[in-house]
């Protein structure tokens, strides 16, 4: 009987332990990251992970060598993936791709927050069972709506100029969306490539002077340059549009868009379960709220007056960061 009872008290405890209560393992995270703009969801993610019981320093260490891109995305996965990590977390559709083609080979879970369409670029088969032991974070169809939102607020808006990166599919993904959209406006749309620094002050140099607005798309390296962006557009007097909440509090005009760093507290309620023993491939993708948020700040210098029934569903960003923020 008291075998019987100890046995029973072994099996408890070892059902605990794989649940999670009384895991004193060390994790170790391995962190890619494509571009700047992601750092926010990174300090989403930490926050949020360290709220549910897996603080950094404590039962979590975490690897990161700050933003990588091209070639040695890849050879930082590599690097990470020899550390034999128990979570791959990546930051951005480029970093989920890199990490993905080694993280597939190591049997390691991964999580991306966010990734774009991660069916379509092969990171799970559907999003409800994602399988491949990889799960995360992903986006709908904010471009269309935000474009809209940006000629309501501008009704004489002709010509927006979109810079993107044309080796990211996200952006790709972004375009096909706001084609349509755009002829049905009335709006061309002025692409341009930006694939690095030069490329995007080519590009912002070179705007037609019918532009009227300067348009980002979902795409990480573009957005992470807000500060190069905003001193072209204020310099012509003409707004700034990005596809994340941090733009606008840098002082772009609006976004209808992502929360960077509630998107990576979303993520990290994935990665706990995983954590806790639920296989990632099991974990249903999540999708991420989009806002309506406008820099009342900004507004001001453009001269824009923004209609009350459009303030009244927005987030009203009164400042720039390095003021108030809010």
């Amino acid at each position: 009987m008291v075998a019987v009872g100890g046995a029973a008290l072994v099996a408890v405890f070892a059902l605990l332990r794989w649940g999670g209560v009384f895991d004193d393992r060390k994790l170790v995270i391995g962190v890619l990251n494509h571009a700047m703009v992601a750092e926010e969801a990174l300090d989403g993610f930490k926050s949020s992970l360290s709220a549910q019981g897996y603080a950094e320093g404590g039962r979590v260490t975490y690897h990161y060598r700050g933003p990588v891109t091209g070639p040695a995305l890849e050879a930082e996965a590599e690097r990470l993936a020899g550390l034999k990590p128990d979570l791959f977390l990546t930051l951005s559709t480029p970093a989920a791709k890199a990490g993905f083609a080694v993280a597939k080979v190591t049997g390691t879970p991964l999580v991306f927050a966010p990734a774009s369409d991660p069916m379509a670029i092969g990171l799970v088969e559907s999003l409800g069972r994602p399988g491949r032991n990889a799960t995360g974070v992903t986006f709908g169809i904010q471009e269309p709506v935000r474009l809209q939102w940006l000629k309501t607020m501008l009704p004489g808006l002709r010509a927006v100029l979109v810079p993107h990166n044309p080796d990211d599919a996200s952006p790709q993904v972004s375009l096909a969306k706001i084609r349509p959209v755009a002829a049905d406006l009335g709006i061309r749309l002025d692409l341009a490539h930006a694939r690095n620094v030069a490329e995007l002050d080519a590009a912002l140099a070179g705007m037609a002077p019918d532009v009227g607005a300067v348009f980002v798309p979902v795409d990480a390296f573009v957005a992470s340059q807000v500060p190069r962006l905003l001193l072209a557009t204020l310099s012509r007097g003409i707004p700034l549009t990005t596809p994340h909440r941090g733009g606008v509090v840098e002082g772009a005009f609006m976004s209808y868009g992502l929360d960077m760093k509630a998107l990576g507290g979303q993520g990290a309620r994935l990665a706990a379960q995983v954590f806790g023993g639920v296989p990632a491939g099991d974990l249903p993708v999540e999708t991420a709220e989009f806002r309506l948020v406008v820099n009342m700040e900004t507004a001001g210098r453009l001269g824009i007056e923004v209609p009350d029934h459009i303030l009244r569903q927005a987030e009203l960003i009164r400042g720039t960061r390095g003021g108030d923020g809010r």
